[in-house]
This record gives C-alpha cells, sequence and structure tokens, in this order.
C-alpha cells in the first residue's frame, strides 16, 4: 500500500507544482485587480494613444487606459466561467450517472447527450445568447449546455467499471439504496479523473466566455471583460497594439498554464 506522500508525489511532480504557482498567480492577479482604485471606465486621452509613462500600455479606442481595464475586467469573465462550470459539473455527473443505469431511458438520455456532442460550441453560443439575450444566465445556460454533455459522457465511462465492483455490490447487499451507494461509495473513487476534466471544462469556458465577448455578443453584459476588450482593440491595433494584444496575453497565461497543469495531472494519474 503506498503513502499519502508516493501518492501526492505521482500526482504533482516538481513542474507541475510550477505550472500550479503560476496558474493560481494569474488566477489571483485577474480576480484582485477588480480591487484596483485605477479607473478604467473614464476617457483619459485619444483614442488608441501608444505607450506612455502615465499610460504604459496606451488607450482603447474610447480613450480610457488599458492598464486599468485590463486590471478590472478579468475578475467578471473568470468567476462567470467558474460558475457556470460548477453548474456543468452538476448537471453533467447527474447525468453521467443517470445514462451510466441500464433501461431504455438511460439509453434514450445517452443518445441524447451524444447529440448534443455533435453540436458546434459555437453554433450553441449564437442561438442562445440571439434566443435569450446577453448577461451572466445566458453564459451559464450557454456553458451547461456545451459542458455537461462531456461531463455526462466522461462520468459514464468512469462509473461503470466502479459500479461493477465487489465492494458497490456490497453495499447495495447490504439495503443502501442506489442513490446512497453512488455518493459514498462510488463518487469519492472518481474524485481526481473528475476534478481533472471539469478543470478542462473551467478552461474551455474561458475560452467560451472570451470567444462570445470577441463575436459582439457582450456575454458578460458589463462590455469591460477581457474578451470584449479585444473584440474593441482590434480595430486600433496598428495604432496601439497593446489594446488588443494585453487581455489576449492575460487570457492565454491563465488557458495554457491549466491545461498544462490539467494535461500532466491526468497524464500522472493514469486517466
Amino acid at each position: 500500500m503506498r503513502s499519502k506522500h508516493s501518492v501526492s508525489e505521482k500526482l504533482l511532480s516538481w513542474p507541475d507544482l510550477v505550472l500550479l504557482v503560476f496558474f493560481v498567480a494569474f488566477l489571483a492577479l485577474a480576480l484582485a485587480g477588480s480591487l484596483s482604485p485605477a479607473d478604467g471606465t473614464s476617457t483619459v486621452g485619444a483614442a488608441f494613444m501608444p505607450s506612455s509613462v502615465e499610460h504604459p500600455l496606451g488607450t482603447d479606442g474610447l480613450g480610457r487606459d488599458v492598464l486599468a481595464r485590463l486590471m478590472h475586467g478579468g475578475a467578471h469573465l473568470i468567476v462567470v466561467a467558474a460558475v457556470s462550470t460548477a453548474v456543468a459539473a452538476a448537471v453533467g455527473v447527474t447525468l453521467g450517472f443517470a445514462v451510466s443505469a441500464k433501461g431504455r431511458f438511460a439509453d434514450v438520455l445517452s443518445y441524447l447527450l451524444d447529440l448534443l456532442l455533435v453540436i458546434p460550441s459555437i453554433l450553441v453560443v449564437m442561438v442562445l445568447v440571439f434566443g435569450l439575450g446577453s448577461g451572466v444566465g445566458t453564459m451559464i445556460v450557454v456553458t451547461t449546455a456545451v459542458s455537461a454533455p462531456y461531463i455526462a459522457r466522461y462520468t459514464r465511462s468512469l462509473v461503470r467499471p466502479v459500479a461493477a465492483s465487489p465492494y458497490v455490490a456490497a453495499a447495495r447487499l447490504s439495503g443502501d439504496s442506489a442513490a446512497k451507494t453512488a455518493v459514498r461509495e462510488v463518487l469519492p473513487n472518481l474524485a481526481v479523473p473528475l476534478a481533472t476534466t471539469v478543470g478542462m471544462r473551467f478552461i474551455n469556458s474561458v475560452y467560451l466566455v472570451a470567444t462570445a465577448a470577441f463575436l459582439g455578443f457582450d456575454p458578460l453584459g458589463t462590455g469591460s471583460d477581457w474578451g470584449t476588450m479585444i473584440q474593441t482593440g482590434v480595430t486600433g491595433i496598428s495604432l496601439n497594439p497593446w489594446a488588443a494584444l494585453a487581455p489576449t496575453i492575460a487570457i492565454a497565461c491563465i488557458t495554457i498554464s491549466g491545461n498544462l497543469l490539467l494535461d500532466r495531472v491526468g497524464k500522472r494519474s493514469n486517466l
């Protein structure tokens, strides 16, 4: 039997810890930036002014300080992506357990989930945003519609082997209900792989919200998130490239470090 120390070493090597530090640091900066006293809403100069001492990243198309907007624009995107992923995970795991059962209902539900998987996520964004309008609620619905089928299918692939194990059969024979057995016996054994795939869906949610903003949908209803900054900054990229590059780099730092970390943890835990 391996010790807890050896298991932790297996899941987190030194490169993993470095990636974890970077990922957490970028997230913390994105969330803490909203507490900055810098004003990202006021016009401080001409449109798309280049970098200067007063404005290190220049100004955007409305003459607002890009650095101030960058500091305030990350929290909305990250929080909405996190909340959306949590809702998608709850729905996806529940559906995953449901389709793991035998029966006609489980088969029909499985077919419906497979159908949702083949629909391009950008099409889901366009249909739901046009139908429901922009806003946080819409993005939660969009993310759930896109991510929940993936999580459900992955959960199903994990549940079926575990459900056939002797200790699950013993729990059922002892009189435990299916729901109690799922929560007490099956779910704890799926914690690491499920956490990894949910983390991947969080990264995807960040991409999804940013993409919706870049397409001009204003998914958060604020007009000040990083995705919207990229969309408005592209028009003046020849005058002040930082108006578009700065939020692009910020998103890339979070998503790339998160992707690399989750990919390494997934491989090291034999997922």
